[in-house]
């Protein structure tokens, strides 16, 4: 699995075993930190209401077809609606099987980024792409979790393009004014947030990849990327709108931000198998971070 390593950091490196997908997410799991899987993902279904009458003479009506009607539109409101709390709220079980207790690496935090926060989970804004539920975990350097810490991210939508600037890398290239994929979450009580957003596309000379800082107390404490495996991108891949551009022209090997990922076992997005509802993507992400060291 994905784990996060601090050159000098004081937590031991712990390789990253393979679990399957059958022992995955499950109460029996003891809590291992660190890493990102990727399981399958979300979706909620809704129904109608109809009026209820009757002709008195017992017989089957439309009144009583609408009376069934009603019902089952109101047993699929409420699982909709048990579907959507549940969704809601990631736990710490989620993040169970994810690897070992590392601080994550420094990386770069261009191109793009923001002074302005924008405090929200959906940061879609309607764009077009392959559903993803993105759940970090922070962590301290003593594997507690934080809940004092906010996570931004940003990234290019599926034809390539940030949003805010006139970047020159591909796609529709919207500028300044625009606000698409970016977000920050505060952390909840187990360092938890959660983000809905769509699978990163690609531009000329990096890898698949989405930006990310943590913040506490008005200072950035980790600024870092999360890279993807490219067999699972080619997937996403076969679909529009990302089809129209084709499989990235820079691998993670490549991709001199990244770094040997594979082999660190660092940042690096691991297929865990569809084990949670729907479909799309659920990426779930440990950072280790030094709550006592500030990085500008």
């Amino acid at each position: 699995m994905l784990t996060f390593r601090l050159y000098g950091g004081r937590m031991n490196p712990v390789p990253n075993p393979v679990v399957p997908v059958a022992n995955r997410f499950t109460r029996r799991h003891a809590l291992r930190l660190g890493g990102l899987g990727v399981v399958g993902a979300i979706v909620a279904a809704c129904g109608s209401t109809s009026s209820n009458t009757t002709d008195g003479t017992g017989a089957s009506t439309a009144s009583d077809v609408g009376s069934a009607a009603e019902a089952t539109t109101e047993a699929t409101v409420d699982a909709a609606a048990a579907t959507a709390a549940e969704l809601a709220s990631l736990s710490a079980r989620d993040f169970a099987s994810l690897g070992a207790c590392q601080l994550a690496p420094e990386k770069t935090a261009g191109p793009y980024p923001l002074d302005e926060q924008f405090n929200r989970r959906d940061v879609t804004e309607g764009m077009p792409g392959h559903p993803t539920r993105l759940g970090f975990r922070v962590l301290d350097d003593n594997c507690a979790p934080v809940s004092s810490a906010t996570v931004e991210i940003w990234h290019v939508d599926a034809t390539g393009d940030y949003s805010a600037f006139v970047d020159n890398g591909g796609g529709k290239d919207s500028g300044p004014g625009t606000t698409f994929l970016r977000g920050t979450q505060p952390t909840n009580a187990d360092g938890i947030v959660e983000f809905h957003t769509v699978y990163p596309g690609w531009y000329r000379g990096r890898a698949v990849h989405i930006h990310l800082r943590v913040h506490m107390n008005d200072q950035i404490v980790l600024t870092s990327q999360v890279f993807f495996d490219a067999d699972y991108t080619a997937s996403v891949y076969q679909s529009a709108p990302y089809s129209d551009n084709g499989l990235p022209d820079t691998p993670d090997e490549s991709d001199n931000i990244a770094g040997d990922v594979k082999a660190e076992g660092t940042l690096m997005a691991t297929i865990a198998g569809p084990t949670l509802r729907g479909t799309g993507t659920v990426a779930l992400i440990n950072l280790g971070i030094n709550p006592t060291t500030l990085f500008g």
